[in-house]
Parts: C-alpha cells; sequence; structure tokens
C-alpha cells in the first residue's frame, strides 16, 4: 500500500486525527463543527447534529452537552456513535466510529467554569429541545437566572456535561481530481490498528 506519510498519515490514527485537524483549524472557518450521529430506538431513526469538538483527553474525544437531551437519552440507551469532521478548503474528510461514556463530575465542573459566564447561565436554564412558548419566554429564563446568581458563581447542573468517546474506526478521506478520491480506514483489532485503503 501507499506510505501513509504522502498524506499526512501515520500507523496511529489517533495521531494523524489531530494533525489533520490542527492543520485545518488553520484555514477553516469551521474546523471544530463536528458532527454526532446516534440511533433514536423509539423512533427506529438515526439523528445527526452538529456540536463543537472539544479535544482529545487520555486517547478520548470530547464534547459536552445537556444529559437530558435527546442526544443523551439515544447515547445512554446506545452508547455507539458515529463523528464525522468535514474541511472544504482543505479538501478533507474525517468519519469516527467509537464508544462514549459519560466524564467525570470533577471533569465537567472545571471545564463549565472555564466557560464565559453567557454560555454557563445558558446551559444552567436550558431544558435542551422541549418546547418553550416563545423567544420572549427564553429571554426571560435568561434574565432571571442571570440575577438570580448576581455576585455569585453559577453551580454546574446536574444535567449537564461531558461526554468521552472511545474510537476503534477511522477513515480518512481526500478529494482527488476525477473523484479518484483517497480513503483509508483504520480498524482497532487485536489490541492494533490495521490500515487498509478504501476504493473512492
Amino acid at each position: 500500500m501507499d506510505n501513509l506519510q504522502d498524506y499526512s498519515l501515520l500507523p496511529d490514527p489517533l495521531s494523524s486525527f489531530l494533525y489533520w485537524f490542527n492543520e485545518a483549524e488553520k484555514v477553516e472557518q469551521n474546523a471544530p463543527a463536528m458532527a454526532v450521529s446516534t440511533y433514536d430506538p423509539k423512533k427506529n431513526r438515526p439523528n445527526t447534529r452538529y456540536l463543537l469538538y472539544k479535544g482529545i483527553s487520555q486517547n478520548q474525544l470530547v464534547f459536552y452537552t445537556n444529559y437530558l437531551s435527546p442526544k443523551a437519552r439515544e447515547l445512554k440507551a446506545n452508547q455507539e456513535v458515529a463523528l464525522a469532521f468535514y474541511w472544504h478548503e482543505s479538501k478533507k474528510q474525517v468519519r469516527i466510529h467509537g464508544r462514549v461514556a459519560k466524564m467525570s463530575l470533577e471533569d465537567s465542573t472545571t471545564y463549565f467554569h472555564s466557560r464565559d459566564r453567557q454560555s454557563q447561565i445558558a446551559s444552567y436554564l436550558s431544558a435542551q429541545s422541549t418546547v418553550i412558548e416563545d423567544k420572549a419566554a427564553l429571554l426571560a429564563k435568561y434574565n432571571d437566572t442571570t440575577k438570580l446568581f448576581v455576585g455569585e458563581s453559577i453551580p454546574l447542573p446536574e444535567n449537564w456535561g461531558g461526554y468521552l468517546v472511545t474510537p476503534y474506526e477511522f477513515e480518512f478521506f481526500l478529494y482527488g481530481e476525477n473523484r479518484l478520491n483517497d480513503r483509508f480506514l483504520y480498524e482497532f483489532k487485536k489490541q492494533n490498528w490495521e490500515v487498509s485503503r478504501l476504493q473512492p
């Protein structure tokens, strides 16, 4: 197979991903945008939404969300998750499959208090994805919460925190001329990463 280094890839897919991501951040406006796909067992259908990728912790990818949201309920029922990154200027994408687990309370708390105060307030008041009367009602909740914590630290909501994704599959995709795209699949098997080239 081709020399992986010709495609800025290494034997370790996580290191390869980090290199691709860091290079994309230099030229892309939406580099941290990450598609997160889960499965809804009640409606028997997948759900996809974009979140902010928040880095790597102990070889696991990190994102944060409301633990009462639809995605959290779906992840509780099925820990399998699919992630995808698309970088238009770089002409690359990365697809990742993995399994999720909740982040520790301590680490979620540390990150929560590193965010700007407005974001903390928004997370504290949000019953994510539930119905609200109108925008005025949402703004009223925001203003009430702001007044409630004047001069005080905003506590971590019980229903908010991080997820850690342990990846077991990566696909690196480079767009090529004449649709002869380059695709490399990394699969974690028997405690090692196996690499294969896929047809476009």
